[in-house]
């Protein structure tokens, strides 16, 4: 198999490795939880997930050309190093140098984010396209940007942290310190603690039920499950939800004008129920606005075609001179 590269997705709580073809098919899979430890620790865990995949798929080392990583956190593609991670707790931590001393192949870095998006692009939704914003919504919110069929950093590598852009100014704090950012209205932490706040306040609720049966804080996972099955409190908490994010993407749309907007992370699993509330909204605003309604339609927003797999194909896409 000529012109293998191995694209890893490099989380808090996992690693997944994947072996993937010059067709951008994932052929041979892998994946283990991410050591507690030091970044050696965890460096060494990523290159243990890599070698698993390279003696599963039965290929010879010299066949695979490189390896790519995507990074929770900020990232210096340029010089390899993981700046900061917060769900790694590293900082300063040179990826690139260490992995490519403990595999022996050349090692690409970026935001695990970024390489979702840009997996999206070459291999799901955005196959032919030359622009589009992935929306990634889970425990944080960001939306990577490709332009004229690049990726789009901005000076700083900031583009597309719209997570902690001021949706509403008398909305909740936010972990960065500001208030009513979108990721503390829309993400998936803030879409249970917004229930949760109903239910507190009284309301009634099948979530109630199934807290008091768990024992455990209510996830955002129930709250759309509850809302498929017609809870009052439920729907109306996606409802919002789907109103918060679709402010953002209305902006987004206004200002970059994209071909597509596709929808990914964890929250995304929630198919319809998280997509129909944001379609809906964005079309009361089409209806308002003549401006915008020239630049909208409801199937210029989408969720992820790849799901989980868009990580590691965009990180494999590193290897690709371009990105």
């Amino acid at each position: 198999m000529p012109n293998a590269s191995i694209g890893v997705d490099v989380g808090g709580t996992k690693i997944a490795a994947g072996l993937v073809n010059a067709q951008g098919q994932i052929v041979c899979r892998g994946q283990r939880p991410t050591p507690a430890g030091s970044p050696t620790d965890i460096l060494r865990g990523i290159a243990d997930a890599v070698n698993e995949v390279i003696q599963t798929s039965g290929l010879k080392r010299e066949q695979v050309e490189a390896i790519g990583l995507g990074i929770p956190g900020l990232v210096d593609p340029a010089t390899g190093i993981g700046i900061v991670s917060v769900n790694l707790h590293w900082h300063d931590v040179p990826v690139k140098r260490v992995l490519e001393e403990m595999l022996g192949k050349p090692c690409f870095i970026d935001n695990d984010v970024k390489v979702a998006a840009l997996g999206e692009f070459r291999h799901g939704q955005g196959q032919g396209l030359s622009s589009m914003v992935y929306l990634s919504i889970g425990t944080g919110i960001a939306a990577h940007l490709i332009l004229d069929g690049k990726l789009y950093r901005g000076p700083n590598g900031m583009a597309g942290e719209i997570g902690h852009a001021v949706i509403d100014r008398h909305g909740p704090r936010c972990n960065c310190g500001a208030q009513g950012c979108l990721e503390a209205l829309a993400s998936g932490p803030a879409i249970a603690a917004r229930a949760t706040a109903k239910i507190n306040a009284g309301r009634a609720s099948s979530l109630v039920r199934m807290a008091t049966a768990q024992q455990e804080p209510i996830t955002a996972e129930q709250v759309f499950a509850a809302a498929a099955n017609g809870d009052p409190l439920a729907l109306e908490t996606t409802e919002e939800t789907g109103s918060y994010l679709a402010d953002a993407i209305q902006i987004l749309i206004m200002m970059l004008d994209p071909q597509l907007v596709v929808l990914g992370g964890g929250v995304a699993r929630s198919g319809d129920l998280l997509l129909s509330p944001i379609r809906r909204s964005l079309e009361r605003q089409a209806a308002q606005s003549y401006v915008f309604r020239q630049a909208f339609a409801p199937e210029r927003v989408q969720l992820t075609r790849l799901g989980g797999d868009a990580a590691i194909l965009g990180a494999a896409s590193l290897v690709t001179a371009g990105f």
